[in-house]
């Protein structure tokens, strides 16, 4: 995921409708800047002396309700967050073992949704979807 100078941030709070705050914009900074998906506890971590907890869940919450942040389902019973307005749709691969995670860049979906929504008794479109893939990287199959 690339880095966002804090210009770009700002206007992407502006336009999702958000106030430009220093909590918000460090938020935004630690999810560009993050290698992988994070827990809302790494991201406690990571702010812990700029928001508090309580602000920073209300935080990601908002900013995920209106796509400017990704919920991601990492099967760890918690959800993690990325930064994904203004990013490349993107899917991940992900190690049951270690955890380590890499993004799938390349999407060829729309086939499925098709025939998804042709199978469908009550759905004209879908809008957005999610998927992430599991299994062993190279260094824990050894």
């Amino acid at each position: 995921m690339k880095a966002r100078t804090k210009e770009q941030l700002a206007t992407l709070l502006r336009e999702t409708g958000h106030k430009v705050t220093p909590g918000r914009l460090s938020l935004l900074q630690v999810l560009a800047k993050a290698d992988s998906p994070l827990s809302i506890n790494e991201i406690v971590t990571k702010l812990k002396s700029e928001m508090n907890q309580a602000t920073i869940y209300r935080a990601v919450e908002a900013l995920a309700d209106v796509g400017v942040i990704r919920r991601v389902d990492m099967q760890h019973a918690h959800t993690h967050y990325e930064l994904s307005a203004g990013e490349k749709h993107h899917h991940h691969l992900i190690c049951k073992m270690c955890g380590v995670t890499e993004d799938v860049e390349r999407c060829d979906i729309e086939m499925i949704e098709k025939s998804v929504l042709r199978r469908s008794k009550n759905f004209a479109s879908i809008k957005e979807h999610s998927l992430e893939f599991f299994g062993y990287c190279r260094k824990c199959t050894r």
